[in-house]
Formats: structure tokens, sequence, C-alpha cells
């Protein structure tokens, strides 16, 4: 029994068909690994970015300091405002550092 070249036509057609369908959920598979690791990269770029603690400005190296209580958050270097307001809501406010604690 040997196939026509109808037969063989409609295989190769099916084969490509095949082939097709197999190429596109690869180049799916790979643009949502591409995708993932791009969204991962600007979740880690954002929380790399440093934020006042009381006016929420975006802070640059050398415009921020932190804060003197020993909390670690930042606060506005140009705005004198910021620190005193974060004095405030820090949760070591009541407690005064004494020379050895001091940084």
């Amino acid at each position: 029994m040997s196939e026509s070249h109808v037969d063989e036509q409609i295989q190769a057609r099916i084969a490509a068909a095949r082939a097709k369908t197999q190429q596109q959920r690869e180049e799916r598979a790979a643009f949502a690994e591409r995708r993932a690791a791009g969204l991962a990269a600007r979740k880690a770029a954002k929380l790399r970015r440093i934020y006042c603690a009381t006016c929420a400005r975006r802070q640059y190296r050398g415009t921020y300091y932190r804060c003197p209580l020993g909390c670690g958050v930042t606060v506005c270097r140009k705005n004198p405002h910021c620190g005193n307001t974060h004095l405030r809501q820090c949760d070591n406010r009541g407690h005064k550092p004494t020379v050895a604690e001091a940084p």
C-alpha cells in the first residue's frame, strides 16, 4: 500500500502545523520567562529606592540622613521640618541615647 501524493501533502501540512504550534508554545514560554525576570528586576529596583519617612520625597545619595535615635529610617537633609516631625513618629522617641550609644 503506497500512499498517494495527496496523502503525503496532507501529512506534510499536519507536520508543519504541529511544528508551528510547538514553536509558538516555546516562544510564549520564553516570553513569560523574560517577563517574570523583568518584573523581578523592576521590583528589586523599586525596593532599592530611598524615600523620606516624613515627606515621602525620593532621596539620592548625600541628600538624606538616618534617624539619630536609631530606628534607621531615612530623613531629608534639605528640609529641617522632616527631621523634627519624624522624631514624633520614631519608636525610640522617649529613649535618650547615651554618649556610648550615639552614632
